[in-house]
C-alpha cells in the first residue's frame, strides 16, 4: 500500500506540515496548486497533478489533506473561468 510519504515524494513534495493550499496563478497565467511550508520554500504543481494526488490521498484514508487540496482545486477553476 502507498505511503503518504511515498505519495508526496513521488509528486515532488516534502512530508512537512503544510501552512496553506492555495491556488496561484504562475507568470503565464496559468493556474497552479501551491503548497506554503513553515519550513521550506513553497512549491506548485499543476492542478491536474494535484487533481491525481488528492485522488491517491483519499483512496489511502488522508482525507484532509485530500481536501484542502481539492478545495484550492475548485478555488482555482473558479478564478480561470473568470
Amino acid at each position: 500500500m502507498l505511503t503518504r510519504s511515498a505519495l508526496l515524494f513521488d509528486n515532488g513534495l516534502p512530508d512537512l506540515p503544510v501552512l496553506l493550499i492555495e491556488p496561484h496563478r504562475n507568470p503565464g497565467g496559468i493556474w497552479r496548486i501551491k503548497f506554503n511550508y513553515e519550513a521550506s520554500e513553497p512549491l506548485s504543481m499543476s492542478a491536474v497533478q494535484a487533481t491525481t494526488m488528492a485522488s491517491s490521498l483519499h483512496q489511502i484514508g488522508e482525507t484532509e489533506l485530500a481536501d484542502e487540496i481539492d478545495g484550492a482545486i475548485t478555488s482555482a477553476r473558479r478564478y480561470a473561468s473568470m
